[in-house]
This record gives structure tokens, sequence and C-alpha cells, in this order.
């Protein structure tokens, strides 16, 4: 409903924030995001006054909540504390390395992270009210708006068949390159999750401009290849295999493939014997408050 806060994650989208909900915001206890830290290089100026500036970091934040759990009685508010409860130990994600639930404000904004901190007050729970105070810690410090994509297709040049000069051994395959326009909106830069679909070899996917990887693998007609840059993540995946060691040394790394708002175009290029494969870019437009 409009103004709930959504907790997401597997098969879990929990709603609170609203009466409708019965897990409330008191009048005094609208979420409270706190500060980024930030992990800076700083030295002194040796010899002199002053500092020497290094390279600043942005830790994330933590999101404090104050909910009121409102039942009609104490075995409706303990129902619902346990609901509430439940859905904030977060369990399937809280053994999984990396793994983010989603948190939705009452903009539509989202921001991505795990909950945290989870204290009770059960004093009139008998009268059906339950005090939770509650946190959620977030990844970075930004907030994102709704997923976008755009999707680039790779056509083998016109006639394919066999590659002259004609040498042993003899090619079925053309290379190829397309490209697909895509505009990235926000303020911040973003950092993109990118999807390759087979058959193909080789494979190289550029944001011109900004990065370029490539991979050293074949995808079969059926696989795909997933490569998410986002900071938490940073892993390149067929499946549920890691390869990570398929980049290619002298190309771009994840890391370096953050891309400011503005307008790009998503280059795709590679060695198949079909048009069939494709990459799609996936992103979500950043910015500093939710």
């Amino acid at each position: 409903m409009l103004n709930d806060w959504h907790l997401s994650y597997g098969g879990t989208d929990f709603a609170f924030g609203t009466v409708a909900s019965k897990f409330v915001f008191p009048s005094d206890g609208a979420p409270e995001v706190g500060p980024a830290d930030i992990d800076n290089g700083d030295t002194k100026r040796p010899g002199g006054d002053g500092n020497l500036f290094g390279i600043d970091t942005r830790s994330g934040t933590s999101i404090t909540f104050n909910i009121e759990v409102n039942g009609q009685d104490e075995t409706e508010a303990w129902s619902l504390l346990q609901r509430l409860a439940g859905a904030w130990r977060a369990d399937e994600i809280a053994k999984a390395p990396d793994a983010v639930a989603t948190l939705t404000s009452h903009t539509g904004r989202v921001t991505f992270g795990r909950p945290r901190r989870f204290k009770q007050n059960l004093a009139l729970t008998p009268f059906g009210i339950t005090a939770v105070s509650c946190d959620f810690a977030t990844a970075d410090d930004l907030w994102y708006g709704p997923q976008q994509s755009a999707v680039v297709n790779l056509v083998p040049a016109p006639g394919g068949g066999l590659v002259a000069p004609l040498a042993s051994p003899l090619s079925t395959t053309r290379s190829s390159d397309r490209s697909q326009g895509f505009t990235v909106g926000g303020t911040l830069p973003i950092w993109p999750v990118i999807e390759i679909a087979g058959p193909i070899t080789n494979p190289e996917i550029e944001v011109v401009g900004q990065f370029k990887l490539g991979f050293n693998l074949s995808l079969a007609y059926d696989q795909r290849l997933v490569i998410d840059t986002r900071p938490w993540a940073r892993t390149i995946m067929r499946g549920n295999a890691s390869l990570a060691g398929s980049l290619v040394p002298n190309f771009d790394r994840l890391s370096d493939a953050s891309v400011p708002p503005g307008r790009y175009e998503l280059a795709l290029r590679g060695n198949s014997s079909t048009g069939t494969p494709a990459a799609t870019i996936t992103w979500r437009d950043a910015f500093p408050t939710q």
C-alpha cells in the first residue's frame, strides 16, 4: 500500500509502516538514516603544517526503525510480533556470503543490505501493543530507482559459412559486434549487472567510453554468463559456478565498471554460428538520499 516500506529477500516481502499493515511508525518514530563513515588515507604533511589527503571511501549506513506492533488483543500482538521478528531474522540470506535483502522506502527507492539489531519492549503486549526498535545495515550509502535494462543481440555478418581465405582447420563461424544505446539517469554512478546468453565464444562486452570486459570461455546455446559488478557482489557466474578466472587480464576489471549518469552504447562482440547470442545490461539509477 502507499507509504508502506518493504523488506524483501527470497520469497519474503514484508510490508510495514502504515496502519493497514499493523506495523506502524509512531509520530516520533520515523526512520533515522545514519551517516556513512568515511575511511580516509590522510597523513600529516612531512615537515610542514596541514594534511596530505588520501583516498576517501564510504561505508554503508544504518537505518533505525521504531515500530509499534498493533494487535487487537494479546494473542494477535504475539502473532504479529512473531511475523516481524521472523522477517527481521532473514534466515534465508543470513548464512549466504554477500547475499543482501532489498529495503524499499515509501518513495519507491530501494537500498540493499541486511536486517540487524532487533529490540522489543513487551510491557504493553498484554494490551495488544509491542514497541520494537530495529536496524537495517546497508551495503552502501546510496538509494536506487526502479530496475531498467537494455538488450543487444549478436548478429553474424552477412554471408556466414566458411571464412576466406580457407585454411586448416576450417571455421564455420563469423565474428560480429552490435551496439545498443541506453541512458543512465540519477545523480551518481551505477554498477550494472550484465548477462550474456550463448552460444558464443570469447565474448566481449563494452560500455563505450567507460569499460570493456573480455572472457576466455565458450557458452552453449542454453548457458548464461552473469557479470555482477556491484561492490557487494563482484562475481562472474555461469549457473552456480564461478568463472572469475575467465576474465581476460588486459581488459578492465569489475572494479572499473561504474557508469556515471549519461547516454551510452552497449556493445557485444564475439564468435558465434547463430544470431541468437545477446547481452542484457541491468541497472538502477543511483541517488544519495531516499
